[in-house]
């Protein structure tokens, strides 16, 4: 079967076009919002939203090494899954938790 690139495969009505671009659009996310939502890279103005901190908070922080940040050329940026890791080692557990563990580590002995 010989197939020319401008030959058409299948014929839809407008109707159905326009039903099978609704499904699409659906199905496949753009790829701006989800270039957005994949961003590790983060400037400090976009890190201090992320953080709900200031600006100023964060060069503060910066400064007394409380926050990890790479500095290029001038410019600080920060990584989101670096800050999620930050962020991690500052939770605090529920006494449940805590209970959970003594009892797991007291069954170990």
């Amino acid at each position: 079967m010989n197939l020319k690139n401008d030959q058409p495969l299948y014929s839809l009505t407008v109707g159905e076009y326009i039903e099978l671009h609704q499904s699409l659009l659906n199905v496949i996310p753009s790829a701006n919002s989800a270039a957005e939502k994949e961003k590790d890279l983060l400037t400090i103005s976009e890190a201090a939203t992320y953080l709900d901190l200031a600006v100023s908070t964060l060069y503060a922080m910066n400064s007394r090494r409380q926050i990890p940040f790479s500095k290029v050329l001038g410019k600080v940026y920060y990584r989101r899954s670096v800050l999620d890791a930050w962020l991690a080692t500052g939770e605090r557990k529920t006494t449940a938790q805590l209970r959970a563990e003594t009892r797991k580590g007291g069954n170990d002995l």
